[in-house]
C-alpha cells in the first residue's frame, strides 16, 4: 500500500495544532516507512489526560488522504491533555482488521464515549464528560435543522444527529459540542429526561 507521509504528518499535525499540542509522531512516521507488509490500515492520535493518562478523545483516520480540511474537534477547557499517535494493523493470521494498537484505548463500545463518524472516513471517540446541555431554541422541520441555545449561543444542529424523533422548541438536551469548518455544532443530541 502507498501511502504519503506528508499526508499523515500533515493530518496528525493538524489534529493535535488545533490543541496546542505537538502530535510526536517521528516513531510512528518511521514505523511507516519500515512497514514493508504494508498492514497499517488506520492512524490517529489520543489525547489522554497528562496526569492520568486516561484516554478522553481519539481520533482515527484512514492511512491514505488529506483529512487536515475536513476534521473536527471538542472544544476543551482547563483540560492538561497530551498527545500520542495510535494506529491500526491488519491481522495477518486472521485477515481480519485488528485494532491490536487501538486496543489499548478501545472506547467504541463503552457508554462512557460518544462516537462521532464524519462521512469522509475520520472519527472522534470522545468521553462523555464533554458533553454539555441546553434547550431546542429553534427548529425547521421542513429544512431538518435548527438551533440550540446553550449560554446565549445559538448552536447549530441537523435532525439526524438526534437520538430521538420528536424535536420541538424548548426541549432540554444533551449534546457533544463539535468545532467544524462551518463553526460550532451539537452532535450526538440526546434528550434531558426530567
Amino acid at each position: 500500500m502507498e501511502i504519503n507521509l506528508d499526508h499523515i504528518k500533515k493530518n496528525l499535525g493538524t489534529f493535535t495544532n488545533a490543541y496546542g499540542l505537538n502530535p510526536k509522531s517521528s516513531k510512528l512516521i518511521s514505523a511507516l516507512e519500515n512497514d514493508i507488509k504494508g498492514d497499517i490500515t488506520q492512524i490517529g492520535v489520543i489525547l489522554r489526560d497528562s496526569l492520568t493518562k486516561k484516554g478522553l478523545i481519539i481520533c482515527k483516520m484512514p492511512i491514505k488522504g488529506d483529512y487536515a480540511d475536513q476534521m473536527v474537534w471538542v472544544p476543551i477547557h482547563d483540560k492538561n491533555l497530551e498527545a500520542a499517535p495510535i494506529f491500526s494493523r491488519i491481522s495477518i493470521l486472521n485477515n481480519m482488521n485488528s485494532e491490536m494498537h487501538f486496543k489499548k484505548y478501545k472506547m467504541t463500545d463503552n457508554p462512557n464515549y460518544d462516537q462521532i463518524d464524519e462521512e469522509c472516513g475520520f472519527t472522534l471517540l470522545v468521553h462523555r464528560l464533554f458533553r454539555t446541555h441546553g434547550v431546542i431554541e429553534k427548529y425547521i422541520a421542513k429544512k431538518g435543522y435548527g438551533f440550540i441555545r446553550r449560554n446565549r449561543r445559538d448552536i447549530f444542529f441537523l435532525a439526524r444527529w438526534c437520538n430521538f424523533k420528536r424535536i420541538q422548541p424548548g426541549q432540554e438536551v444533551s449534546f457533544m459540542p463539535i468545532i467544524s469548518k462551518k463553526g460550532l455544532q451539537a452532535k450526538i443530541i440526546e434528550q434531558e429526561v426530567t
